[in-house]
């Protein structure tokens, strides 16, 4: 027997009211209350153009970015990595909370679209790859599902065969910018010829850039043209 949708949502309604996902209020749509989302730290211009953190000046580079080298163009974070994101972020990564890749998704879109970001150079996605065996653990690479979103939402097209990674590691999250280094140094590579491709690289949070530049290093191994790092946010 077919269900009655307005009637069904409404019972729906009454028995398992959607309430935030942070504090548990009452809502009527979406992830997040009105409170909760507003609590959000988007990053906005002037940002440094390799790390995304906020410049005083309007300037191009903070002071730590000046004189280093980088394999990627340009890195952009939407947000920073601090509660309620956070919170967000650690279900999305750590248990089964797939479906925030649509709520994520639209946020970066919207929020970069907002501060100018011209999406129209790039003619590649790409995510940064988990090891098989640790896909298995968790059950999916959210950086995926992320990349996956945002090709859907911006008609980019969308490769998870490009960037492999062929060793399994340890996680980074416990570890210092040199053991990080050390940690992925070697365990990422990339396929096909990339001449001519300006790729966007998603991943969900960076903080040292020690795994985005190295897969930054092989896709432009690779003949990559340009590669804009994309991530939803950054720690400090």
């Amino acid at each position: 027997m077919k269900k009655n949708n307005s009637w069904w949502e409404t019972l729906k309604g009454i028995f398992f009211p959607r309430v935030c996902f942070i504090c548990e209020r009452e809502i009527k749509e979406g992830i997040l209350c009105q409170l909760c989302f507003e609590k959000i730290v988007f990053l906005t211009p002037p940002l440094c153009r390799m790390c995304s953190l906020p410049l005083k000046s309007n300037s191009n580079l903070c002071r730590n970015c000046r004189n280093k080298y980088f394999f990627y163009d340009q890195l952009v974070s939407v947000a920073l990595y601090q509660t309620p994101l956070s919170s967000l972020i650690h279900l999305f990564k750590y248990r089964e909370y797939a479906f925030l890749k649509k709520f994520f998704a639209s946020l970066m879109v919207s929020h970069l679209k907002r501060i100018g970001f011209d999406f129209t150079p790039y003619n590649l996605i790409v995510s940064v790859p988990s090891h098989p065996l640790r896909i298995r653990e968790k059950g999916y690479n959210q950086s995926q599902l992320l990349a996956e979103e945002l090709s859907s939402f911006l008609n980019i097209p969308y490769s998870k065969n490009i960037l492999i990674c062929t060793k399994y590691h340890k996680t980074q999250t416990q570890l210092n910018y040199r053991e990080r280094i050390l940690n992925i140094e070697g365990n990422f590579c990339a396929q096909g010829d990339l001449t001519g491709k300006n790729i966007i690289l998603v991943d969900d949070v960076v903080t040292t850039k020690a795994t985005i530049s190295e897969c930054s290093k092989v896709l432009k191994e690779r003949g990559a043209s340009s590669i804009t790092i994309i991530t939803l946010a950054r720690a400090q």
